[in-house]
């Protein structure tokens, strides 16, 4: 299959300017890449910031490091951490603490809720439910300290199987932080309050974080909140032993206005279904209806790390309960979940094989036992009427995964590795047998790639690797209720593959002078993909493997430049920021031939100049959606391109006080935020969540 020539176009471009840039040697830059910490704090509050750096240079691929202290205004949603990275794209639904729409690399974009597609983990330790699914709202970027994310098949390392890879949120612990109090009080009366406490003293440490966000949202029927706990303790039991327990309690409401009409969006992006005289108004009337998600989730999960000499065995254990409703304008979807999660892993160093040797083998368990409940919505008030379906879900996974890395010289290092799969997932129903289903999935996902070191802080690699991914239940079992008559119902199972792809991608990463970077591309070749389309009331869904194949081609790339010191005064700087995606999706032959893939736009580009005098900051941005986007398979319908201005500012008034300023949208755009997917979608269908006009966020962190 031949390369699309606007693909060959970017990476030949982006290889001129990276020779340009390479070739310069004439500037200065001051990268704040060493962090010191005691060595005794070092052990007990594993994995450190430094070991989380050195892990992501041995990654033969695309990763992003996300420290939260250093961003400079907001912390309160996911969008605010990984919304300008490289080969992150967030889509927000209704700008509150809702289920943003993650895409890395064209995993689980299909899906409707976003709910796969991307392991999400907690200091290495998998949140996602057994069967691959995850409730996005859990995450709270207040109380965690960096961010790693390993894009693709580089997600390995913590048994991700997907196509998007692993995020891994890191908890902050009381050998890092200090008590604070953070207010926040923002643009459709959105209030946030979020207090820590932390300690440590020479054998242990803790640290608790509460946080309370609330918001009236942008459009009408919007209202969110979302209060959690989440809190550790670590113990150093020897002087080689070190042990650390993470409690988490997180309870997520939000109203859904769910989707409107395109030239109802373009007229009033508060509106909703309901606020018209339209037939579709009347039968999907959002206000009668009431479609919304409540989600709670209770997890204790512990740590111990064994350091003997060049050699570090890790035992991970989770139990989590979670309990979700999640109620769109036909239907209600309950569900109960216990889960349990079990992880061994053995990390070597030593000069076995060549001069120096990382090993890595893990051993991965995990299992769900859920029960999910489908009644349909009352149109006239919406309540819950009687469960039409009631089934037993169990999920589980296997997987055990090796790692090889080898210096083959100075500067040149073989990766190796491969993981094997064995993944479960069944269905029951005593009353009724058309509901029972098992279902056995089984996969060897092997991964080759190289590291050429040119220098301690320039490298580039490649590597070639493969990824299987299950689907969730969400995928395996459809539900459908009539708008007009909700007594006639239907759940259906879904008889799927794994979906499975094969990715090649080069790259680069490093520092020069006054200019950091990080580049990747990546094409992968992906079978069986699970795709997911709704009906034409926006809701249910059914998912199908696309059995013709498709393409998911791109570019990573980040920019980051120190333009200058000194400009108006001694010690102030002037820097800049640039991220680029580039995101190709396509069918490969059938029905959608060559058409693109509905839902990531192939064009995004964000820019922001940062100055800063002292304890002033000031950060004008602007992300520019180039091109317009389709939003169904057929690609008959379209997404607007779109440009959004935004500033941030801060002021660092003493060591302890802190205050912020955040404004999105400053030119208030009318945009469409994100969509829902069709095979086909007609224009007078509702398909669009507009995006919300200008809002503004003042906060303050105080610091003892």
């Amino acid at each position: 299959m031949l390369i699309k020539h606007s693909y060959l176009t970017l990476c030949l471009t982006t290889a001129l300017f990276s020779n340009q840039l390479l070739a310069n040697n004439s500037m200065t830059i001051a990268m704040d890449e060493h962090i010191e910490i005691l060595a005794e704090k070092a052990q007990r509050a594993f994995p450190t910031r430094d070991e989380a750096k050195a892990e992501l240079k041995k990654v033969a691929g695309g990763t992003n490091l996300i420290d939260i202290a250093k961003l400079p205004a907001r912390q309160a949603t996911l969008q605010d951490a990984l919304g300008f990275e490289p080969g992150i794209i967030m889509q927000s639904f209704f700008g509150g603490n809702d289920q943003p729409r993650l895409n890395i690399r064209g995993s689980g974009v299909q899906s409707n809720p976003v709910n796969r597609g991307v392991e999400l983990l907690f200091d290495g330790m998998s949140l996602n439910q057994a069967d691959g699914s995850f409730i996005i709202g859990f995450l709270d970027p207040k109380s965690t300290d960096i961010i790693t994310v390993y894009r693709g098949a580089n997600g390995i390392r913590y048994g991700g199987t997907t196509l998007g890879g692993a995020i891994n949120m890191i908890s902050k612990n009381g050998t890092t932080s200090s008590p604070s109090i953070r207010l926040e009080y923002g643009s459709d009366h959105r209030i946030g309050a979020n207090v820590q406490v932390a300690g440590d003293s020479k054998d242990w440490d803790y640290f608790v974080n509460v946080s309370r966000d609330s918001a009236d949202g942008y459009r009408h029927f919007s209202e969110s909140k979302r209060s959690s706990i989440n809190g550790n303790i670590g113990l150093d039991i020897t002087d080689t032993l070190s042990n650390r327990t993470f409690i988490q309690w997180s309870d997520s409401e939000f109203q859904i206005p769910f989707v409107v009409p395109k030239a109802r969006a373009l007229a009033d992006a508060k509106l909703i279904m309901g606020d018209g005289n339209t037939p579709l108004d009347s039968l999907l009337n959002v206000y009668n209806r009431k479609p919304h998600r409540d989600s709670q989730v209770n997890r204790i999960a512990n740590k111990t790390r064994l350091s003997q000499d060049n050699i570090i065995h890790e035992l991970n254990l989770v139990v989590q309960q979670v309990d979700d409703i999640f109620a769109d304008p036909l239907m209600h979807n309950i569900t109960t979940s216990d889960d349990l999660g079990f992880e061994y892993a053995l990390s070597a160093q030593g000069d076995y094989v060549s001069e120096q040797d990382d090993f890595f083998l893990s051993i991965t368990a995990n299992t769900s036992d859920m029960n999910r409940a489908y009644a349909a919505t009352n149109p006239t008030n919406g309540s819950m009427l009687p469960a039409f379906a009631q089934i037993d879900l169990d999920a589980s996974n296997v997987i055990i995964a090796a790692q090889w890395q080898a210096e083959l010289s100075n500067n040149l290092q073989l990766v190796t590795a491969a993981q094997w799969v064995n993944s479960r997932r069944n269905s029951s129903d005593n009353a009724n047998a058309e509901y029972n289903q098992d279902k056995s999935y089984h996969s060897i996902n092997p991964k080759l790639g190289i590291i050429y070191q040119t220098s301690d802080e320039i490298r580039f690699f490649a590597n070639i690797s493969s990824t299987s991914e299950a689907p969730t239940f969400w995928e395996l079992a459809s539900a459908s209720v009539s708008p007009k008559n909700p007594a006639m119902t239907k759940l259906t199972l879904n008889d799927l593959s794994a979906q499975d792809s094969t990715t090649f991608e080069i790259g680069s990463s490093g520092k020069l002078n006054n200019t950091q970077w990080n580049l990747a591309l990546y094409r992968s070749k992906v079978d069986n993909e699970l795709i997911s389309i709704v009906s034409d009331f926006a809701v249910n869904g059914s998912t199908s493997n696309y059995s013709s194949g498709s393409i998911h081609q791109g570019m990573e790339f980040e920019l980051v430049q120190q333009i200058s010191d000194d400009l108006f005064t001694h010690g102030d700087t002037l820097s800049s920021k640039l991220v680029y995606n580039y995101s190709d999706f396509y069918f490969d032959g059938g029905k959608y031939d060559n058409n693109q893939i509905a839902g990531i736009p192939k064009h995004v580009a964000q820019w922001q100049l940062s100055y800063q005098r002292g304890g002033f900051y000031i950060a004008p941005s602007i992300k520019w959606q180039m091109d317009d986007t389709p939003i169904d398979h057929a690609n008959n319908q379209f997404q607007d391109a779109y440009t959004l201005l935004s500033v941030q500012m801060a002021y660092q008034v003493n060591q302890h006080l802190k205050v912020y300023f955040d404004g999105q949208n400053l030119s208030d755009e009318n945009y469409q935020t994100s969509y829902v997917i069709r095979g086909f979608s007609a224009e007078q269908q509702p398909s669009f969540l507009p995006g919300f006009g200008t809002t503004y966020s003042l906060g303050m962190n105080y610091m003892f």
